[in-house]
């Protein structure tokens, strides 16, 4: 049988994982974990994300004040939003992995057809223009865009939030999404034109892997 990981383990193995990928520079970024209707566990402020252990994580309000307590991450109100309108996610990520930084900070338009697995793991992108980070308003925008339905949001300028029923799912469509923004740049900067599956393939596909295909 597969050992259970205590709930910041699973946070400690993503930060070691998205540090292996080339996804991290300095202390950017922040992970958290639902762990009850009440509270969520997220990292601390000020944390490097791939040398993480037990003590750099604080367990949170979910109706707290912005800002409460002080020792979580700057953005711990977009966290916040998060979980407060989507009680189906259980994990939220925020980085900045570097082509989707790039694409971020560009009109480059990401079509998400252009490979089964993009079709698949990502859904509809949302996009958000930059707003300061760390503010409610930030956190807003983002709750907003994702909606009911969607998973990844773009914050231009900033970085990306994937969100997931477990940790894995998150973190899985932030390394779809970087294959992806990496794909999109390097046909541009090759003067490639890219072609995509349709709308009937991705609703094949989909109908195919059911349901939770999308998460």
């Amino acid at each position: 049988m597969p050992v259970e990981l205590v709930p910041h383990q699973n946070l400690i193995v993503l930060g070691r994982l998205a540090g292996s990928r080339g996804y991290l520079w300095g202390t950017g970024g922040n992970f958290s974990l639902r762990r009850s209707e009440s509270h969520f566990l997220i990292t601390m402020r000020g944390t490097a994300l791939d040398q993480l252990d037990s003590q750099d994580f604080v367990l949170a309000p979910l109706h707290g004040e912005p800002g409460e307590p002080p020792e979580a991450s700057t953005e711990i109100q977009l966290h916040r939003r998060i979980y407060q309108t989507r009680p189906d996610v259980r994990c939220v990520i925020h980085l900045s992995p570097p082509y989707t930084t790039l694409v971020a900070c560009t009109d480059l338009a990401l079509p998400t057809d252009l490979v089964p697995e993009t079709a698949i793991y990502l859904g509809e992108l949302a996009r958000v223009p930059y707003i300061q980070p760390g503010t409610d308003d930030l956190a807003r925008a983002v709750a907003e865009a994702l909606g009911k339905e969607r998973w990844v949001v773009l914050m231009e300028n900033h970085g990306v939030v994937a969100v997931g029923e477990t940790p894995l799912e998150a973190f899985r469509r932030i390394e779809v999404l970087e294959f992806l923004c990496r794909l999109v740049v390097t046909a541009r900067s090759a003067g490639l034109t890219l072609r995509g599956i349709g709308e009937e393939a991705v609703a094949a596909l989909r109908a195919s892997y059911g349901a939770k295909s999308r998460r």
